[in-house]
């Protein structure tokens, strides 16, 4: 798997080096000679030193050769538009992290997957690339956030996310089926068997498993 990472910071330079462990071919952007410098020293991966918004340096980077590109930098602005270009110029999967929760609707309606954790873009990554050696967070948020992974139980009555009674607090992130997975919005179809990556407060994660009807599996 390739993956090009837009920013260099801590997060850029965390998934980099777990990446990069698991034996994936990594290349970073970062636009600061001190950070980029340090990312390659931490992690041993190309790193290009520039701006993640240039086309020909990301054409530079190979960015249509590449499986993902997460744009990661601290502005939702740069990681607009370096997740819009690198689809644009042939990247198979984008992923950028949101760091203002408004902006939110801009990335909906560019059709851009967005994760304001960067714990749960980890699982994510984990779960679509099935590296078993990505760690996921267990609580976050001082504790009071869970990660909980479970199996859609088989008396489930299938339907739409949006017609599910998700508890308050809770959001489902992920949805695996059949080895695929699908970051889920209103109109997708949760069945039975499905595996759910779901966050929710930590006195409230039981509620998502009597919605949907399971056994918890692996509770985080």
């Amino acid at each position: 798997m390739r993956a090009l990472i837009v920013g260099g910071g801590k997060v850029g330079s965390y998934l980099a080096r777990k990446l990069a462990r698991s034996g994936h071919t990594v290349t970073v952007i970062e636009p600061r000679r001190d950070v980029a410098m340090k990312v390659v020293g931490e992690t041993g991966v190309i790193v290009f030193e520039g701006d993640g918004t240039d086309v020909e340096l990301l054409k530079r980077a190979d960015v249509h050769r590449s499986d993902w590109l997460l744009a990661v930098t601290g502005k939702d602005d740069v990681n607009l538009v370096a997740a819009q270009l690198g689809r644009t110029l042939g990247v198979t999967k984008v992923l950028a992290r949101l760091n203002d929760p408004t902006n939110s609707p801009t990335f909906n309606a560019l059709g851009i997957n967005t994760v304001a954790v960067t714990d749960l873009m980890v699982g994510v990554l984990e779960r679509d690339l099935k590296v078993d050696v990505l760690e996921a967070t267990v609580l976050l948020a001082h504790g009071k956030l869970s990660v909980t992974e479970f199996e859609v139980g088989s008396s489930f009555e299938e339907r739409a996310l949006q017609d599910i009674d998700v508890p308050p607090f809770s959001v489902i992130v992920a949805v695996e089926r059949a080895g695929e997975l699908i970051v889920p919005r209103g109109p997708t179809i949760i069945r039975p068997g499905d595996r759910i990556v779901a966050t929710s407060l930590v006195d409230r994660a039981s509620d998502l498993l009597v919605e949907f009807c399971c056994t918890e599996k692996d509770s985080r």
